[in-house]
């Protein structure tokens, strides 16, 4: 008889089965539907915004209707097929200095050694393309059936991945995916967080948390990458549907090192400001600070991504109040997933693959700390939350 295995355990499921690892051996949730954000109305006015989502709201980078990852399963057959295929795969990260990524790749590494696929290298390019080059050229020499990647830059390392191809490599990608190829012809599959979710939940609590009214500063990266793009439009799109509400500074930082330059002279030129949305949470951590330097420790930050200094923020009733975050444990086992579809020929449901996103305020932070890492908030997590009680 078959058994299902499906990418993301159910909520219930993860606390139930969070011993388990790996996610093998459970039956399918339900999908979860996917909504065009172009058609999605804001939250009622004075309600606060979902936390628990199951819609998903953005679609691929060159337009490409979404899927769910819950909507992806392997059968007992094709679990043996994979353990009895002699298969290889390396993972390309391109960076794994924060809980986000290294908990994905972590997954990853356990879930393919459970499924009986060799790992043959796992790479960190510290988001650097040159060393995303040195990498991919070292994994192409163990000759993998597959690589696992995302692009450090997604215009200098087209020519990076045009070696893949040239040795008939297959590839899965995650985040960004070369600029100019299309999932489904370069390359397997596109695995994503709905990053458009993850904006809009940044700016529906900003928004619900000053009341739908007030201005608001916006902190980005000054740079070409799809992730960043659409989560910090979708925080816009939310905003400019609150009539009382306005974007009235906006500032954009190269390197991530210099996203408190970009948050002082937002201060500075708007010392009464009541928000600032940084696009994820270590450009956040910055704004904190500046903030705090400036006399400010009363503003508004919401962002994207859980790291681990930013749930404790939160939990301590801090600056950065709530996240759209996505599942890092959820995403790991999903592009697993994804893979195994290619390295068995299996069709996909889409070539772009996406998790919903968690919302995160300090009312659940504990909770969703564990939905994300598959693992129990720390102890020092716990006792920030209830100090600030």
């Amino acid at each position: 008889m078959k058994k299902t295995v499906c990418t993301i355990l159910a909520i219930l499921l993860v606390f139930m089965l969070a011993a388990c690892g790996g996610g093998t051996g459970s039956s399918a949730p339900a999908a979860q539907p996917v909504k065009d954000s172009s058609a999605a109305a804001p939250a009622p006015a004075g309600q606060e915004p979902e936390l628990n989502i199951t819609q998903i709201y953005g679609s691929g980078p060159n337009g490409e209707t979404a899927a769910s990852s819950a909507d992806l399963e392997l059968t007992d057959e094709e679990i043996q097929q994979l353990a009895d295929g002699g298969f290889k795969v390396a993972i390309c990260m391109h960076q794994t200095d924060n809980a986000v990524n290294y908990t994905k790749m972590e997954v990853m590494r356990q879930a393919f050694e459970d499924y009986g696929i060799e790992v043959v290298a796992v790479t960190d390019a510290q988001q650097d393309p040159a060393k995303m080059q040195s990498d991919v050229e070292s994994a192409i020499a163990h000759s993998p059936d597959l690589i696992v990647s995302c692009c450090a830059d997604q215009d200098s390392n087209v020519a990076t991945f045009e070696m893949v191809k040239e040795q008939g490599i297959q590839m899965v990608f995650y985040e960004v995916p070369p600029a100019g190829w299309k999932a489904g012809e370069d390359y397997a599959a596109l695995i994503s967080s709905d990053y458009e979710g993850n904006g809009r939940f940044a700016g529906e609590y900003m928004a619900w948390l000053l009341n739908y009214t007030g201005t608001v500063g916006v902190v980005y990266l000054d740079a070409n990458v799809w992730t960043c793009n659409v989560r910090d439009q979708a925080f816009r799109d939310v905003i400019a549907q609150y009539p009382d509400m306005e974007i009235v500074a906006e500032s954009g930082f190269a390197e991530v090192s210099l996203a408190g330059a970009a948050a002082d002279g937002i201060l500075a030129n708007h010392p009464d400001i009541d928000g600032i949305y940084a696009t994820w949470d270590d450009p956040a951590e910055q704004v904190m600070a500046s903030a705090v330097a400036a006399g400010r420790d009363d503003i508004i930050i919401t962002t994207t991504d859980l790291g681990d200094n930013t749930a404790r923020v939160i939990a301590e009733n801090g600056p950065i109040k709530a996240v759209g975050a996505p599942s890092s444990y959820t995403d790991g086992m999903a592009i697993t997933h994804a893979a195994c579809y290619a390295l068995l020929g299996k069709e996909l449901p889409s070539t772009f693959i996406v998790t919903p996103t968690t919302g995160v305020a300090r009312s659940n932070v504990l909770e969703a700390y564990e939905l994300i890492y598959n693992k129990p908030a720390s102890s020092e997590l716990t006792a920030a939350w209830e100090a600030a009680q």
